[in-house]
Formats: structure tokens, C-alpha cells, sequence
């Protein structure tokens, strides 16, 4: 909050890694909560331009459900029917999350946690079926453009630090952040898969 009252700020990205993700969807569904009793949107009230999670260790349903929390109305529990008009235009919020079906820490995670599947290793062809309701929620959703799942399909002794390691990787996040470019523009280093789904394309071994 301090931050995105500073004087000349334009744009707030706010990033995270592994367990991080799980305390940065805490902090930015409340966030939204506050914007939406603002009658604001999270990019009115906190210039909020980008989320990006580097291999989230969190869990796919929990996930959905804060995540989902951005973008939808708070009340419609208490309401009779969903009311779209409520909720403010995000602008240029967008959520990027970067995830590897090999990252080894993270299948260590799902033994820890009890978990079927965690975000960090999502992957479009290797969805169990009873959780492919819930990734196509994301498509299927409110959240529209807002959110981009990259794959990393690169492998390495461990694969939980492959944004450091991998330069397509890098190079996309650069594109992302520096460059504004959007999914499908010529200057970021992924594949579509099938929207929001996308793949890196120069796949080089993780450290």
C-alpha cells in the first residue's frame, strides 16, 4: 500500500517463488477484497500491472480458489445471481504462473502437503482427469485474458530454479515485464498450446 502511494509510480509488479506464492495469493486476494469494497480495481487503487509465480508450491484448488477471488464478486454468495457489472475493469492487471511437470522439489511437495497436484507442476497433457476441471476453469473463467500458464518442460537435477537457470525462460520474463509484450507476441519465447496454456519454446537443461 506505502508502495503504490509513491509518488511517480507507474507500474507495481509483485513476484514470487516456490512457498512464496502461496503467501503472495493470500496477500493479493485480500488486496482485491479491498479494492472491490473501494468500488476501484486492483491497477486503479494499487497500479498493480503483474503477478508472476515462479514454480508454485501450492495447490491447484487452493489456488483457484484465491485466485478466482480477483476477479469475481465477493457478495454473489449472498445474491441470487452473479453481477458482472460490479466488478471494476482490471486494466492491465495479468497473472503469469511458470510451472514444469519435472521439478523434483515439487513432486516432493505433494507427498509433504497431501496434494494431488500442485500449481508449480502444471501441465496441460498430464492432468489427472479429475483435476482437469480445474485448470479449465481458469480458461473458461472470469479470469479471460488475465492469466497465462507457461510451461517449462526442461528437466535438471532438481528443476525448481529454472526461471534463474533456463535463458528462454529469462528472456520471456524480461519480454513480460520490460517489454509489456503480451502471450503471442513475437518477442516472447513461448509456444500455444491452447489459450491460456503455452509452452517455452528453446528448451535448454536447468542447473
Amino acid at each position: 500500500r506505502i508502495i503504490a502511494e509513491t509518488q511517480g509510480l507507474e507500474r507495481l509488479h509483485l513476484l514470487a517463488h516456490s512457498r512464496g506464492t502461496d503467501v503472495l495469493a493470500s496477500v493479493v486476494q485480500q488486496l482485491s477484497i479491498e479494492a472491490y469494497v473501494s468500488q476501484s480495481s486492483m491497477w486503479q487503487r494499487y497500479k498493480l500491472a503483474n503477478v508472476v509465480f515462479f514454480a508454485p508450491d501450492i495447490d491447484l484448488d487452493v489456488a483457484s480458489s484465491k485466485m478466482f477471488a480477483w476477479v469475481s464478486d465477493p457478495d454473489l454468495a449472498f445474491g441470487n445471481k452473479p453481477r458482472p457489472s460490479t466488478v471494476p475493469p482490471q486494466g492491465p492487471l495479468h497473472l503469469t504462473v511458470y510451472s514444469s511437470p519435472r521439478d523434483r522439489a515439487l513432486g516432493a511437495s505433494t507427498l509433504l502437503f497431501g496434494s494431488a497436484l500442485r500449481l508449480g507442476q502444471l501441465a496441460v497433457d498430464r492432468l489427472p482427469k479429475n483435476r482437469s476441471e480445474a485448470a479449465s476453469r481458469w480458461a473458461g473463467s472470469q479470469m479471460g485474458e488475465l492469466v497465462d500458464f507457461i510451461e517449462f518442460p526442461g528437466g535438471g537435477f532438481i528443476g525448481h530454479s529454472y526461471f534463474l537457470s533456463n535463458p528462454a525462460v529469462k528472456a520471456d520474463f524480461i519480454a513480460l515485464i520490460r517489454d509489456r509484450a503480451k502471450a503471442g507476441d513475437p518477442r516472447r519465447q513461448i509456444l500455444e498450446i491452447k489459450r491460456p496454456f503455452w509452452r517455452v519454446s528453446d528448451v535448454q537443461q536447468a542447473l
